[in-house]
């Protein structure tokens, strides 16, 4: 829930409904040959900052400024090095700084912000005086002013807290951990721009080994693995006969690892007589890109979310099959192009093909 008197948000929230696909009717073969089929149409797709850039500031607590430039306007992007946000809640601490693009925008007595791996965003109004900006109308803290300091150097931009209680102090901490890079048009910086869809490459087609992608939790299929090994040995020991390493930068989350660009792999090993070994990704709707390799060779790429949606959950099961016997590791590595994480649940071994 917001805080009190955020319930003014809702001119924001209208602006901010997307069509993220167009349907396209199907029509009837036309019988007559005079007849001709109605043409279809379909929405471009608009991404969550093209719309907030749309959007404008409501006068919650303060009259709208007038919409004049300054010498602060610009749009600023930041990478901020810790890790990103992997879980889903109801009602998120706003402006916490969490791994991953932060982009900021200063226009003409608009400030927009937007974090690019939760689609999370605000907007606000502000003005300038000499090297002072004042912050007011932000939803999520209507009655606050956020006073700052600010200074364009070595083509960074660095905003100093003067006072500024907004999200519980979160706002401030986001603002000053670290400086904003200006965004150009002629040379955009990552950032300034949305990532792409996918990374570069794609996995090599396989002759050696079989690879079954399942969507859902293999833990309730029909015919699911015969053992598992939790992807955090630290939380739950592996089963005799089976090891399970780590980079030690990935984030334990109970029996789960999180995969992320400081942290970016997870594997299990064993030599055990299993004929089929897989591993299941399983979180958030925020979850990124990631490979899966068997003995060193790349077999699978892919979107974790894109693998499956069951409740509020998103991904699957991959599993290869078809090796022969003698010691085999299967590795999931996070590609972290876009700064989204990777969550991995469990390793699956059996002596058959697992079935939803």
């Amino acid at each position: 829930m917001l805080k009190p008197g955020a319930r003014s948000l809702i001119p924001l929230i209208a602006l901010s409904i997307i069509t993220a696909c167009g349907g396209v009717s199907e029509t009837t073969p036309a019988t007559a040959s005079s007849q001709t089929p109605a043409p279809s149409a379909t929405a471009t797709p608009v991404s969550v900052w093209e719309n907030l850039l749309q959007a404008s500031p409501y006068p919650h607590a303060f009259p709208l400024p007038a919409a004049e430039t300054s010498a602060l306007d610009g749009t600023y992007a930041k990478i901020d090095p810790s890790p990103p946000q992997w879980w889903t809640c109801y009602r998120c601490a706003d402006y916490r700084a969490m791994g991953g693009i932060w982009r900021i925008q200063f226009d003409r007595g608009v400030m927009r912000i937007y974090y690019e791996v939760t689609d999370w965003k605000s907007i606000a109004s502000f003005t300038v005086e000499g090297d002072r900006v004042k912050i007011f109308n932000d939803p999520f803290c209507p009655q606050d002013v956020g006073m700052y300091t600010w200074s364009l150097a070595g083509n960074q931009l660095n905003l100093d807290a003067l006072a500024d209680g907004c999200a519980f102090n979160l706002r401030r901490e986001n603002f000053t951990k670290q400086a904003w890079t200006p965004c150009s048009l002629d040379q955009p910086t990552e950032g300034c721009i949305d990532p792409p869809d996918a990374p570069p490459g794609t996995a090599t087609e396989q002759h050696l080994v079989t690879v079954n992608v399942i969507a859902g939790d293999s833990h309730y299929f029909n015919q699911k693995p015969a053992l598992f090994a939790a992807a955090n040995p630290d939380n739950v020991a592996p089963p005799d006969g089976i090891t399970v390493r780590f980079h030690e930068q990935s984030i334990p989350y109970g029996t789960h690892r999180v995969l992320w660009s400081g942290g970016d792999w997870v594997e299990a090993t064993t030599s055990l007589p299993y004929t089929s070994i897989g591993v299941q990704l399983w979180g958030s709707g925020y979850l990124g890109w990631a490979r899966v390799l068997f003995d060193g060779v790349e077999v699978w790429r892919g979107l974790s979310t894109s693998l499956g949606k069951k409740f509020a959950y998103y991904g699957g099961y991959i599993e290869v099959t078809g090796f022969a016997p003698g010691e085999h590791t299967l590795r999931v590595e996070s590609l972290s192009f876009d700064h989204h994480p990777v969550k991995v649940a469990a390793f699956g071994f059996g002596n058959q093909p697992a079935q939803k």
